[in-house]
C-alpha cells in the first residue's frame, strides 16, 4: 500500500523527509511517494524548474520513490487530476495522501473539491503552536461531518522550510543539516536560489 506526497518541494527538505519516514513506518505504508507540481495553478514566488525540484527530489529520496506524475497529465497541475488518475489505477481505493494541517483546511477551496473529498484519505501532519496543542479542532470536525475520510498524525519534526533554505542560500549562509548533502551540493551547482536577497523566509 502506498502513501503520496505532494508539494511543490521547492527545495525538498529533511522536514520532508522525516514526516514520509515516521508516516510510513507509523502507519505500515510500503512506500510513500513523492509528486512535485509540475505546472501550479497559483504563483508561487521563487520557483525552481520542474527539472530541477523533480531531481532534488530524486537525491534525497531515490528515484524510486519520486513520480513525475503531475508532469504527465494536462495543466495547470490541479491535484485533483493526479488523484483521479492514482484512484481509478488504484482498484477505485481512496489514495492516501500528506498533507499539511492549513493546506487541509483549505481543502473546499481547492479545485474540485468532492473528488478530493470522495476519493482521499487524508494523513494531517499538524502544526504545534507555543502550547504545544493544535489549533483548529472545530475545524476537523467541520470536515468530517462533510465527509473527509482524514487521521490526524501527531508527531513533532524538524523545523525547517523551504523558503527558509532559499533565505539562506540567497544570503550565503550555510544550509547544512536542513536538506541532504546530495541536494545541498546541487543547489551549489546550478546555483539555485542565488538571487533572491531580501526576501525573508517563511516559518
Amino acid at each position: 500500500m502506498k502513501c503520496y506526497f505532494f508539494g511543490t518541494f521547492n527545495p525538498i527538505h529533511l522536514g520532508h523527509v522525516e514526516i514520509a519516514k515516521r508516516v510510513k513506518e507509523y502507519y505500515g505504508f510500503d512506500s510513500v511517494i513523492f509528486v512535485p507540481s509540475f505546472m501550479p495553478p497559483h504563483k508561487v514566488e521563487d520557483l525552481a524548474s520542474y527539472e530541477h525540484r523533480l531531481n532534488m527530489a530524486r537525491l534525497a529520496l531515490g528515484c524510486e520513490n519520486v513520480s513525475d506524475l503531475e508532469f504527465k497529465l494536462r495543466v495547470p497541475s490541479y491535484t485533483y487530476r493526479a488523484i483521479e488518475y492514482l484512484y481509478s489505477n488504484n482498484g477505485s481505493k481512496r489514495v492516501n495522501f500528506i498533507i499539511g494541517y492549513d493546506q487541509f483546511f483549505k481543502l473546499e477551496s481547492w479545485k474540485e473539491p468532492l473528488i478530493m473529498r470522495d476519493k482521499t484519505h487524508f494523513i494531517v501532519i499538524p502544526r504545534k503552536f507555543l502550547n504545544g496543542q493544535v489549533m483548529g479542532e472545530k475545524a476537523f470536525e467541520y470536515l468530517k461531518n462533510k465527509g473527509y475520510s482524514f487521521q490526524v498524525f501527531n508527531t513533532d519534526f524538524l523545523d525547517v522550510s523551504s523558503s527558509m533554505i532559499r533565505y539562506y542560500v540567497s544570503h550565503n549562509q550555510d544550509i547544512a543539516g536542513l536538506t541532504t548533502k546530495e541536494v545541498k551540493e546541487y543547489i551549489e551547482k546550478y546555483g539555485l536560489y542565488n538571487k533572491l536577497a531580501g526576501k525573508k523566509p517563511v516559518s
